[in-house]
């Protein structure tokens, strides 16, 4: 999908014109703290246009937050600004203010969790270097990854998004904009063609497809497990929903379904917990330089004693990189 992103530095934009050349557009609401005085001069016209003429919309605020009540107070400004509105894109929660580079990952987890909590999509944008350096093990969010070449090299899971020039050029803006290419049918995927709010990500979604029986080994590429598995790196559904769409096959019982990447389950009760332990699959890593072995345990939801049993570690400071070991 042709995307383009703008803001007040685009001037007063002939959205009659652009409609036809585009399939989206991501509107910047403001900047920073949740001030009338920082809201994008051109907020609420673009919104209004792009409503009117039902061309699809997301948003982004830009972030300066290097704490949790700049971080709640950016989140809020969002929120007011996009009250009323339908959204079809997510709200994407833009770090690249110098300074901030140090507090920016736990910035957007608490973006999004205020976002998301408010039943909306979140993503996150960052350039090429901030996603490799700053912002490793944000996998939550949809990615929005900024490189002026002519490929994105960014090699992370989630990339939806990737703005790839500051200077393409449409009819109806004057000067230059910013022009993206998006991966991903957030639209279609997010629904919603009447009300003020948009459809949330789906807390429950419905099953479909082929029943499985109980105790049958099935492989999914995304799958349910119970949240009382201790061994699942889980995280809620409302959050991964929306980057994965529903695939897996089987209901989930009573307790709180939880989702889980690329590993084996197993059909128990009603419930798909995950199967990690003696009987899985075994998976390994490289070690990189600047690893950590609690960095690697945490990334692969396991714990560092486990990582020394499996390998044979006695002391987990002493690790050197090109080492392959099990994290699975």
């Amino acid at each position: 999908m042709k995307v383009i992103d703008v803001s007040e530095h685009q001037g007063i934009i002939n959205w009659e014109q652009v409609k036809g050349q585009i399939d989206g557009a991501i509107l910047r609401v403001g900047y920073g703290d949740d001030i009338a005085s920082q809201d994008d001069k051109q907020w609420k016209r673009n919104a209004d246009e792009c409503t009117r003429l039902g061309i699809p919309f997301g948003v982004y605020i830009y972030a300066y937050a290097t704490n949790e009540a700049m971080a709640r107070s950016e989140a809020a400004h969002v929120l007011r600004c996009i009250k009323g509105y339908n959204l079809k894109f997510p709200v994407y929660y833009d770090v690249e203010e110098a300074g901030t580079e140090g507090y920016a990952k736990q910035a957007a987890q608490i973006f999004g969790d205020v976002i998301e909590k408010a039943g909306y999509w979140c993503g996150v944008y960052a350039n090429l270097n901030w996603w490799n350096n700053y912002l490793k093990g944000l996998e939550r969010f949809t990615k929005w990854v900024a490189q002026y070449n002519s490929q994105c090299d960014y090699v992370g899971a989630n990339k939806d998004m990737w703005q790839y020039t500051s200077s393409g050029s449409v009819t109806g803006i004057n000067g230059s904009v910013d022009m993206n290419e998006c991966y991903r049918n957030f639209p279609g995927e997010m629904g919603g063609t009447s009300g003020n709010k948009p459809t949330p990500p789906p807390t429950n979604p419905t099953p479909s497809g082929t029943k499985h029986k109980v105790g049958e080994h099935v492989v999914f590429s995304t799958c349910y497990v119970s949240s009382s598995d201790p061994n699942s790196r889980a995280i809620q559904a409302a959050n991964m929903a929306r980057n994965h769409g529903v695939i897996t096959s089987i209901k989930v019982g009573s307790k709180n379904p939880y989702l889980l990447d690329n590993g084996m389950c197993w059909v128990n009760d009603g419930d798909i917990r995950g199967m990690y332990g003696a009987n899985a699959p075994a998976q390994h890593y490289t070690i990189q330089v600047g690893d950590t072995l609690s960095g690697i345990a945490q990334k692969y939801g396991t714990t560092v004693s486990q990582l020394c049993a499996w390998n044979g570690i006695s002391n987990p400071d002493l690790i050197y990189a090109g080492t392959k070991i099990r994290v699975r």
